[in-house]
């Protein structure tokens, strides 16, 4: 991938291979009815974070955005938007994934524990970052909504100082959506973040919306060629097939301006943050609007539990507040750029 002049937004081979990769390991070992299937469990109190881990430990998935030399499998986050693109498409329970990673990201920027930081890269220890989920660059003495920590055996501050979650009180927040992990903390101080690691979580999050925005377009096509009304497809009708175009126009737009943004965080170009902001808000409205006409178009069997629908919708709209809402990210935007 290239940017400037003679502008290349395509994939290396390298990239290109770890994305088809990583779709097949959700598709074959953490396919989205193996999910329903958990969620709809009324045995179940909560859905299976264990095996994702485990896969995403096996698959080296920790590892990547942390340099080989502390532990890690390398590349930066144009790879973790790939990975965050995937599982999102999969509706993967991913949270302690997505946790552990920037629990890792803290670690490094502030040179803390390098064997803690190995631990986590290598998946012996899963980890937070310590960064309410809904406020993203102002955290102090407690955290709010913060991602992975029901799941994490540390909880690291942007600052690189680490607490045992043993000794924290977390307290998992009842959500809709039952593949996220979220819960507040108390009894800790974590100061507030860099703009770097709120531009990496930022991405994160808008890399798996969008990824989940694509697979309800994916479904919908599917649902509306085999659907037959008056003896042909209801795809065949103007109004749906406007509807469609206009999904795909909203994730092929938000599709360019993550990648852009992971790039540019990633290299640290300058406005690399607001390029961060602009994917996240993107990325949050159009996974959003892609949702509503994913369920509309489904009719009525896009309403019941018993259809993937319904993963990829909730996972969609609880990515949108997800360390902050668009408006929030609306008004970073606007802070940064010379409007007077």
């Amino acid at each position: 991938m290239r940017y400037g002049p003679g502008m290349d937004l395509s994939y290396s081979d390298e990239q290109q291979f770890l994305r088809e990769a990583v779709r097949g390991v959700v598709d074959r070992e953490l396919a989205l009815p193996r999910v329903r299937e958990q969620v709809l469990d009324p045995d179940l109190p909560d859905v299976d974070h264990r095996t994702a881990h485990d896969v995403a430990v096996a698959q080296g998935w920790t590892g990547i955005g942390v340099p080989e030399e502390a532990g890690g499998q390398g590349g930066g986050l144009l790879e973790l938007s790939i990975l965050a693109e995937e599982l999102g498409r999969g509706a993967v329970p991913a949270d302690g994934l997505y946790a552990t990673i920037l629990a890792a990201l803290a670690l490094h920027e502030a040179d803390g524990d390098a064997d803690l930081l190995a631990a986590l890269a290598g998946g012996e220890r899963t980890g937070a970052l310590l960064v309410g989920g809904d406020r993203p660059t102002d955290v102090a003495g407690a955290a709010t909504c913060v991602l992975g920590a029901p799941l994490a055996d540390v909880l690291v501050a942007p600052d690189g100082h680490v607490h045992e979650a043993s000794a924290t009180t977390v307290t998992p927040r009842p959500l809709a959506d039952r593949t996220r992990a979220l819960g507040d903390v108390a009894g800790v101080d974590a100061g507030a973040t860099s703009t770097g690691l709120a531009a990496h979580a930022a991405v994160l999050v808008a890399a798996d919306a969008l990824g989940a925005a694509q697979r309800l377009l994916d479904l919908t096509v599917a649902y509306v060629t085999d659907r037959v009304q008056f003896g042909v497809p209801v795809g065949s009708f103007q109004a749906v097939k406007h509807t469609a175009a206009d999904m795909l126009t909203a994730i092929e737009g938000t599709r360019v301006v993550v990648q852009y943004a992971a790039w540019a965080v990633g290299e640290d170009e300058p406005g690399a943050a607001t390029d961060a902001w602009v994917a996240k808000t993107r990325a949050a409205r159009s996974a959003a609007f892609v949702a509503d006409k994913a369920l509309f178009l489904h009719g009525a069997v896009g309403y019941t539990w018993e259809h993937d629908l319904q993963l990829l919708f909730k996972r969609a709209k609880s990515d949108g507040p997800l360390f902050g809402d668009a408006g929030t990210y609306d008004d970073r935007i606007a802070d940064a750029l010379p409007l007077t």
